[in-house]
């Protein structure tokens, strides 16, 4: 789930920084054409106009001048620099079509080319009256053309400043959009930097924790090997022990039987052959915890539910063990305050899980210890503890004792029978009936087991076909074995 919400994340950042990244480059596709539009407005339209409304202005006088002096002359040399004029009259025209549409309006710009056309008129009529014999009516008529002259020429004036405005006022709209596309810029840059940073930064972290993750997995299944081999080893070790005892015990019987001496040997066999029994309690023991706990992990091992009385099948089970804490020289204790508790629970499996406890304690209990087995009613459970004021168990240890392949001490576990698979699987027989398991100790002076039962019964008890048919009193040997001598 995490990975592929990482996936996610990793997915949506990458389309985030190109998204802006496409954004970016739009926005300066836009900036830069709009820039382009408004240069192209003043170059192509508003410069060529005021190029011309100076240059034709300089022409119209000219041509006034040339007139006069073909008035006064009536040489048509003179004449050179009207007609020269007036080639450019089309182009003067031209150019106020093309500011018909912007926003110097038409009003200015209609004006200029009625005056215009006026002039053209009155100058093209003095030529043809001074053609016609008649300067000196054109001469009188010339002070008309300067006054013609003089409204275009301030008509004009109008035309240029408001060029010059125009200009003015797009030159500061390119320099406001470049400021503005700058700002804008640096800050689209600098906010994708800060997103690729944030990304970067994003995929470190999740790769160092991929890492790290891994290389702390890689730790647990290095010490899981450990353990494997250390359980592995204790395996070996209680399976060698008793099969040596059985073994040493069969080739003792075959000298005995090739010798003729069995009936002499009677007692000693009959030693032997309970040495080989016990022996046998312990692989019986061993091999069952090793299957069960097997199963329990692979989710194949289910509980003969059914409704029992919990403060009397602890209390029968405390009693069976009675005579062998007595020849162990330990004082085993029942208490409890209820008489009755009915809950659902598998009693065989109850009988595991505290003959195991006991076990524990009867181990590392010395002669004239005391062994307390309580049952205590909490309303919603049920607690069982047993408690023993033996050689207890380290701080350090106490998180471990329920590991599947761990033991607390070696050296105790040497000098004691036991793999260390016990516990873990109490732990997960409690489990499987709803419940839980935890231990108190101070080292030197004992330690404290106390499960906890939920307080509910089964509608529907649980009976499963069981190919077990030991004995009450043998199966307590089995669960005993390895505190027997």
């Amino acid at each position: 789930m995490s990975k592929s919400r990482s996936r996610r994340t990793m997915v949506l950042g990458y389309i985030s920084i190109a998204c802006l990244s496409l954004i970016i480059i739009l926005f300066s596709i836009y900036s830069m054409n709009k820039v382009c539009n408004e240069s192209d407005f003043i170059i192509k339209k508003i410069l060529p106009a005021k190029t011309f409304s100076t240059e034709i202005l300089t022409s119209l006088i000219n041509q006034e001048t040339g007139i006069r002096a073909y008035i006064i002359t009536k040489d048509k040399i003179f004449l050179d620099t009207y007609y020269l004029g007036s080639k450019q009259v089309q182009g003067y025209y031209n150019s106020l079509d093309n500011l018909k549409y912007t926003p110097l309006g038409l009003d200015t710009t209609n004006q200029l080319t009625d005056q215009m056309k006026s002039i053209e008129t009155f100058f093209k009529q003095q030529i043809v009256l001074v053609d016609n014999g008649n300067s000196h009516q054109a001469n009188l008529n010339m002070n008309q053309g300067k006054s013609l002259v003089d409204k275009f020429r301030a008509t004009d004036n109008i035309l240029i400043n408001k060029i010059n405005l125009e200009v003015n006022i797009s030159r500061n709209k390119v320099i406001s959009a470049q400021k503005f596309q700058r700002y804008l810029l640096i800050f689209l840059g600098s906010l994708l930097a800060l997103v690729n940073l944030m990304f970067i930064r994003y995929i470190w972290n999740y790769t160092y924790e991929e890492v790290k993750k891994k290389n702390e997995l890689n730790k647990e299944l290095q010490k899981l090997l450990v353990s494997h081999e250390e359980f592995m080893a204790n395996i070996s070790h209680e399976l060698k022990t008793p099969l040596n005892v059985i073994f040493s015990a069969i080739q003792l019987f075959q000298m005995y039987c090739q010798n003729g001496s069995l009936d002499q040997r009677r007692e000693t066999i009959i030693k032997y052959l309970d040495s080989m029994k016990l022996n046998s309690y312990r692989l019986s023991k061993l091999i069952n915890n090793i299957v069960d706990s097997s199963k329990i992990q692979a989710g194949f091992f289910k509980l003969n539910l059914s409704n029992n009385n919990i403060v009397e099948v602890v209390e029968e089970i405390v009693m069976s063990v009675t005579n062998f804490t007595d020849i162990k020289g330990l004082h085993i204790i029942f208490d409890t305050d209820v008489e009755e508790n009915i809950i659902a629970c598998d009693p065989e499996m109850i009988q595991r899980i505290v003959l195991n406890l006991i076990s524990n304690a009867i181990k590392f209990s010395k002669i004239g210890d005391e062994i307390f087995v309580d049952v205590k009613d909490k309303n919603k459970f049920v607690e069982i503890s047993v408690k023993d004021n033996g050689i207890g168990i380290e701080e350090k240890n106490l998180d471990m004792i329920f590991d599947r392949f761990k033991q607390v001490d070696k050296s105790l576990s040497r000098n004691a029978e036991g793999t260390g698979i016990g516990l873990s699987l109490v732990k997960s027989i409690v489990e499987l009936h709803g419940g839980g398991i935890y231990a108190e100790s101070e080292f030197g002076k004992g330690s404290k087991f106390t499960v906890t039962l939920p307080s509910e019964k089964v509608l529907q008890e649980n009976m499963l076909y069981t190919n077990k048919v030991r004995s009450e009193d043998e199966s307590i040997k089995v669960e005993l074995s390895d505190v027997y001598s």
